[in-house]
């Protein structure tokens, strides 16, 4: 899998060189009769920005663990699910050539991480089924992968409203590790659990974005992508059980997703027609996601789970340079 998106990286890197390269031809073209649609002054702008995410839960509230004494529960699939808050980080590359072609580069990472500890006694959990084996203590681990890369071409369509289109590359990856404890004549025997999904979205997407003037230095920017993608998942298991025997596997799946994201930004002049600060907001959701939650009860069973839509939002900030 970490193959596949190497390879799918390098291409829209590949991709995005080639137009390049022809985009230096430009002027010679334009000697040999090609037609110019735009002045011979191209326009550069690169983008650098922070995002502060939040990736809450499914809101179902599955009970998940439950205390074997009290039956309470003590974990459910809101908090299994909750990433919670962490940073992320953009940068977009956008271009008009000699010919009137404006293409645009943009990369987004992001990552989470959360911790959890549950005390009971002999704790009742889909995640350690086997009867007697019940742990009194669990640790549980879940962390996520986000990234993208997208070339977009881009053609404005009147003054302020601009389409886009281009392919695009998302890939993610989520990790549970497991490990539950027991004491048994004062010695403390464990079990361990990983659940490793991971999906590599490839495909093309449209968008328009708007742009509107407050004052001379200040506009109000909106955009919307939405995309169709082919997705290979992949989930991987491994258990330790407290014998110390070491079972597991791979399951891999074709699905097909969806990805949508939409946002606004408020763009504010330093200096004019140079350097700009923005600050905004964004939500992005993908339908038919491979999760690494989801597979504790079907994987094995059912095969993998792809029926999901994680959802994701951002503040953002950063600068934009002009040249």
């Amino acid at each position: 899998m970490r193959t596949f998106n190497f390879i799918a990286t390098i291409a829209l890197f590949a991709g995005a060189t080639l137009l390049w390269i022809s985009e230096s031809h430009a002027q010679s073209w334009q000697a040999q009769g090609w037609p110019q649609t735009t002045s011979t002054d191209p326009r550069f702008s690169v983008e650098f920005g922070a995002k502060a995410y939040d990736r809450p839960g499914d809101d179902l509230g599955l009970p998940l663990i439950t205390d074997g004494v009290t039956n309470s529960v003590l974990f459910d699939s809101d908090a299994a699910t909750d990433l919670g808050s962490s940073a992320g980080a953009e940068v977009k590359f956008n271009f008009m050539n000699r010919i009137g072609r404006e293409l645009e580069i943009r990369t987004i990472i992001a990552d989470w991480e959360e911790l959890t500890s549950i005390q009971g006694g002999n704790l009742v959990s889909p995640f350690f089924p086997v009867a007697g084996q019940e742990p009194t203590s669990v640790q549980y681990g879940y962390s996520a992968d986000y990234f993208s890369i997208e070339l977009m071409a881009r053609r404005a369509v009147r003054p302020g409203v601009t389409l886009m289109f281009g392919p695009r590359f998302v890939s993610t990856k989520d990790l549970i590790e497991l490990a539950g404890s027991q004491v048994v004549n004062g010695a403390t025997i464990s079990q361990t659990q990983t659940i490793e999904a991971t999906n590599a979205l490839i495909g093309l997407q449209g968008g328009v974005e708007f742009n509107y003037p407050i004052t001379q230095s200040m506009y109000i920017n909106g955009f919307g992508r939405f995309g169709g993608y082919t997705n290979p998942t992949e989930v991987t298991t491994g258990t330790t059980d407290i014998m110390g025997n070491v079972s597991g596997g791979t399951q891999t799946k074709a699905t097909g997703s969806f990805l949508g994201e939409v946002g606004g930004r408020l763009y504010i002049d330093i200096f004019p027609n140079a350097l700009s600060v923005y600050v905004g907001y964004e939500a992005t959701w993908i339908d038919g996601l491979a999760l690494a939650p989801a597979q504790v009860l079907t994987t094995g069973l059912n095969g993998v789970e792809t029926a999901n839509t994680p959802f994701f939002n951002a503040a953002t900030i950063g600068l934009k340079w002009t040249y």
